[in-house]
């Protein structure tokens, strides 16, 4: 599966409009040719510059075909009393509405943190392998994959955690720190995205507040398992990445 998958956004990288294609493609398929495919399924990005929602038996579908589903695409005006009103002037009559879009993504939740006093702007650090930020002593961050299992990264992050802390028991060090010893340029992680660049509004709309990223292999955050899995066991915690008092 995960081969696969790293298959599939290769493709989508190397020829997005192929695989856009192809996908809807599949959707008119099982929706048949009545269906406005079109207004309802055809997204304005290409394929994984926003994350593809997948349906492995098709029984999103299914139900839809079926008559038990109606599907409205719009932008939503306003909630009123009753339900929801969109831009086209439809009022969407509901006893319940569940929320999935529209918030704005923070950095490890908003929470503030401090060292030595002062405030934390991560806007101002640099983070390492998207686990660990310059100037933030003794903190890791689990953040798992956008397009792999959201786990396979929680557990290569466990492992090399479990293995700082061994090394810092070692060497008798309380503290572990991250220093960018690079000459590489840093900008956002939009910036430097995979191509096709990554843009949902969640992540477009806050940018400018998260930790910067490099060029260099681990001043960024990878989104490819089969590499990680690999690299992260043989990281060096001798090197000069890694500032231990």
């Amino acid at each position: 599966v995960v081969r696969d998958r790293a298959d599939f956004t290769a493709l989508a990288q190397a020829n997005p409009q192929k695989v856009r294609d192809d996908l809807i493609n599949g959707v008119r398929a099982s929706l048949g040719p009545d269906f406005d495919v079109d207004k309802h399924f055809t997204p304005r990005y290409m394929p994984w510059q926003q994350r593809v929602a997948f349906v492995p038996d098709g029984d999103l579908f299914q139900v839809i075909r079926e008559g038990h589903v109606d599907v409205v695409t719009d932008e939503i005006e306003r909630f009123t009393e009753t339900g929801v009103l969109l831009k086209s002037g439809q009022l969407i009559e509901a006893d319940l509405v569940i929320t999935a879009t529209g918030f704005n993504l923070t950095t490890l939740g908003d929470i503030d943190f401090a060292v030595d006093g002062q405030p934390v702007r991560y806007a101002d650090t640099t983070t390492y392998r998207g686990l660990m930020f310059t100037g933030i002593p003794n903190m890791a961050l689990v953040l798992g994959y956008g397009r792999f299992s959201w786990t396979l990264r929680a557990d290569l992050i466990g492992d090399f955690v479990c293995r700082l802390l061994q090394h810092m028991d070692a060497r008798g060090a309380k503290q572990v720190a991250v220093v960018n010893q690079e000459d590489q340029p840093v900008t956002t992680p939009v910036k430097t995205s995979n191509a096709p660049p990554f843009n949902p509004g969640y992540l477009l709309r806050n940018a400018q507040l998260f930790p910067k990223i490099s060029k260099h292999g681990d001043w960024q955050r990878s989104d490819d398992y089969l590499v990680e899995s690999a690299e992260f066991p043989h990281i060096d915690l001798d090197s000069p990445t890694f500032s231990f008092a």
